[in-house]
């Protein structure tokens, strides 16, 4: 008879453990929405005037909204060209900082460029989270006329 309510109470302590692991995973999913997952882009600033006619470094920071997104990456595009990887820069390569450069030379007049930001849950090759940041920015031509390469950091 001591066995059989050693069994009982170890399926109890299961059942127990499992509401609390769900009521967990409800609450922090609820507690911490995708939309506090973030990309920001520090360079180019939004707006911002950039000397024309080179490739300009791109910087910034992310961080996904919760442990389900793992197998985080940032890329970036330029003008609509087509994204490209970007370097981690965070711990253990993560991309809570990274740095990557415009796929093509700064041009002329308005320029564009999109960071995005894309998770995966463990063994899966398909995002569960998708982040989009757009900076415009204008390339300006140098007194000179031959333009030089950025200075932005």
């Amino acid at each position: 008879m001591i066995y059989a309510d050693e069994v009982i109470m170890q399926k109890q302590k299961m059942i127990l453990m499992l509401a609390i692991t769900i009521t967990t995973t409800v609450l922090l999913s609820t507690l911490i929405p995708s939309s506090a997952a973030y990309l920001k882009i520090f360079t180019p600033k939004q707006g911002q005037q950039v000397p024309a006619g080179s490739f300009l470094t791109v910087t910034g920071t992310s961080t996904p909204s919760n442990a389900t997104h793992t197998k985080c990456n940032v890329q970036l595009q330029t003008n609509q060209n087509g994204y490209k990887p970007v370097s981690p820069l965070g711990p253990a390569g993560t991309y809570t900082n990274w740095k990557g450069t415009t796929s093509e030379p700064v041009k002329v007049g308005q320029n564009q460029v999109e960071g995005q930001f894309q998770c995966f849950a463990p063994n899966t090759t398909t995002p569960n989270f998708t982040k989009h940041l757009v900076h415009n920015f204008t390339g300006i031509q140098t007194n000179s006329g031959i333009p030089n390469v950025p200075t932005v950091r």
